[in-house]
């Protein structure tokens, strides 16, 4: 017989479950007794942790956020020079974005299912992320020492945030690809003309 989990051990099996059931059919196609199911637990232990639904997917989401700026924080440990860390983070976004499991942006994936006022938490939760990654961005440009480095930043976003969408489509060789070779394209329109 299986050992019975609780606590917070219990907490991130639910979690970790409603985060693959999401991402694999969408957050509004999974009801919680799925997630119940799934889990081998009870509603009761599931309503304990998380008093509505909205309030595991937010738990969901922020399991999310951490995974991915534990990957972008790696990669600015891992590079000090700016050029060569801007590399490394449109490496591990572009891989990330064609894997064959791959199925699109989480935050994205969600913001889109979520529009009404109640659920504002949620798109705001989404739009936090993107927030985030907009002000790393612009962090990571300026040490270039552009002319515009926030509007690289701006246009560097919208070309992984592309990337990140559009990647879960296609099977193999679709736009995702791209991306490094698209930033090369923007960091040589943003450096200064030498003539």
């Amino acid at each position: 017989m299986a050992k019975q989990v609780r606590g917070d051990a219990l907490r991130d099996r639910i979690v970790g479950i409603a985060a693959t059931l999401f991402y694999r059919n969408g957050t509004r196609a999974v009801g919680v007794d799925e997630v119940v199911r799934r889990a081998e637990t009870t509603k009761a232990s599931l309503y304990r942790w998380f008093p509505s639904k909205d309030d595991l997917v937010l738990a969901v989401l922020q399991r999310r956020d951490e995974t991915f700026w534990a990957a972008w924080d790696r990669a600015a440990a891992d590079n000090s020079e700016p050029r060569d860390e801007l590399d490394a983070q449109l490496t591990w976004i572009q891989d990330l974005a064609t894997l064959p499991e791959y199925r699109g942006c989480a935050f994205v994936n969600t913001a889109a299912e979520f529009d009404g006022a109640d659920t504002a938490k949620i798109r705001e939760r989404c739009l936090a992320h993107e927030e985030e990654l907009r002000r790393r961005l612009r962090a990571l440009t300026a040490r270039l020492h552009l002319v515009d480095s926030d509007l690289l930043a701006d246009r560097l976003h919208i070309a992984i945030v592309g990337t990140l969408a559009i990647g879960g489509m296609y099977p193999a060789n679709g736009p995702a690809d791209q991306l490094r070779a698209l930033a090369n394209v923007l960091l040589t329109a943003a450096e200064p003309d030498k003539t």
